[in-house]
C-alpha cells in the first residue's frame, strides 16, 4: 500500500526559499538536471513529443511555429531538450515563480537554436489570457503544492492551452522513498539536494490522487500514464478538435 501524503505548508523545500543561496541553488538545479537526464524526465519528454505528433491534427499547426509555455521551468533543460527534439518549430515561455531559478535558466541556456523568453510568474494565476499557448507543460512541480492549489494549477494550464496540456510528476510509494534515500546519500550528496528529494518525495502524489485531481480540476477525457521504473507519471489532456 502507498506510504500516506505528508504536506504541510510550512515545510518547503529549500529550493522555493525566495532568499536561498545562489550557488546552493546553482547546485541544485545543477542535480535536478543530471535526475531528469538518468532517471525518466527525458523519458516522459519522448512520450510528451510522441503524443503531439500523432495528435496533430489540426492542418494549421503543421504550418507555423508552435507557441509553448514551460511552468515552473526549473532549470530549464527540459524546454532545451524538447527544443533539440523540435527544432525551430516551437518558441518557449519558461515561467517559475523564482526569480534566481530563472536567471539561472537563462544563463544555461543554448546561445543558438533555442527561442525561448524569461517570465516570472505564479501558477496559481497565469498572466496570460485564454488559449495563449499551442502547448503547455508542467513536470516535477505539483507535489509542492496542496491539493486545493494543485486543482488551480490544473484549471488554469487547461484555461491558458489551446490544444495540449502535459503535467508529470514524482509518484509516491514505499520503494520511491527508499530509492531517493539512497540516491542521495551515495550520489547526489550536496545538502539542498538531500533535504528536497527526499521531502520531494513524500509530497508527492500516487496515480489515483494525481487522477483525482485532475478530475476535480474538471478536465474531461484526460489520459494518464504511469512509469513504474521512474517513479513518474504523466497527465495530459488533448483540446485539439
Amino acid at each position: 500500500m502507498p506510504c500516506r501524503r505528508h504536506f504541510n505548508l510550512s515545510e518547503r523545500e529549500l529550493m522555493d526559499d525566495p532568499a536561498v543561496d545562489t550557488s546552493a541553488l546553482a547546485a541544485g538545479l545543477e542535480n535536478l538536471t543530471t535526475i531528469n537526464h538518468y532517471f525518466g524526465g527525458h523519458v516522459v519528454c519522448d512520450l510528451i513529443l510522441e503524443h503531439i505528433a500523432s495528435g496533430t491534427r489540426e492542418p494549421a499547426l503543421k504550418n507555423r511555429e508552435l507557441m509553448w509555455l514551460d511552468c515552473a521551468t526549473g532549470a530549464g533543460d527540459l524546454p532545451v531538450y524538447f527544443s533539440a527534439k523540435t527544432g525551430p518549430s516551437a518558441r518557449f515561455v519558461l515561467l517559475d515563480l523564482h526569480a534566481g531559478t530563472l536567471q539561472i535558466s537563462k544563463q544555461r541556456a543554448p546561445t543558438t537554436g533555442f527561442h525561448g523568453s524569461w517570465l516570472q510568474g505564479n501558477m496559481l494565476k497565469l498572466p496570460f489570457g485564454d488559449g495563449s499557448f499551442d502547448i503547455v507543460t508542467c513536470q516535477l512541480a505539483l507535489h509542492h503544492f496542496s491539493e486545493p492549489d494543485a486543482i488551480r494549477i490544473l484549471q488554469e494550464l487547461r484555461r491558458v492551452s489551446r490544444h495540449w496540456v502535459f503535467v508529470s510528476d514524482l509518484t509516491r510509494s514505499p520503494l520511491a522513498r527508499v530509492v531517493v534515500w539512497f540516491l542521495v546519500q551515495f550520489w547526489l550528496r550536496d545538502p539542498m539536494t538531500r533535504y528536497d528529494a527526499r521531502l520531494s518525495i513524500r509530497h508527492a502524489y500516487t496515480p489515483a490522487e494525481f487522477q483525482s485531481l485532475a478530475r476535480e480540476a474538471g478536465w474531461e477525457k484526460f489520459h494518464h500514464k504511469a512509469l513504474p521504473l521512474w517513479f513518474r507519471q504523466l497527465l495530459w489532456l488533448d483540446k485539439t478538435p
